[in-house]
């Protein structure tokens, strides 16, 4: 069997926001997308995610109201990439290093997003292996 690379199973259709966003427009976005993290931009340059964790913990927990809070704010700056490139098995190890359960993927050729790669999206690119 040949080894899976991220770019096989990745999440191409990324969900992104502006950095000046609100929490409130963001949260509406994830649920009507249906996603748990959005991609924030400040202009065309990617700073980092925002995940529903941090609209509980950053907001929700501090009884911050998320009409006024904006996504600069909560943001997860310079979070961890892979490279789609990379197998499945070293992404797995860097999402049980760093106790996370996505991480947005990088084109190695211009380091440009290129999608995300999700705890979710791994289970189901084996559960079709062994359906198949």
């Amino acid at each position: 069997m040949k080894t899976m690379k991220i770019k096989d199973i990745m999440t191409r259709n990324i969900v992104s926001m502006n950095v000046d966003d609100t929490v409130d427009k963001i949260a509406l976005e994830m649920t009507e997308k249906r996603v748990g993290s959005v991609f924030i931009y400040d202009k065309n340059d990617f700073v980092g995610l925002v995940t529903k964790r941090d609209l509980l913990e950053k907001v929700l927990l501090d009884c911050l109201n998320p009409c006024e809070v904006i996504a600069k704010a909560i943001i997860k700056k310079n979070p961890i990439v892979i490279s789609k490139q990379e197998n499945i098995q070293n992404c797995l190890r860097l999402m049980y290093k760093h106790k996370i359960k996505r991480l947005p993927v990088v084109d190695p050729n211009n380091d440009n997003i290129v999608g995300i790669i999700t705890s979710y999206d791994i289970i189901a690119a084996f559960n079709l292996l062994e359906l198949s």
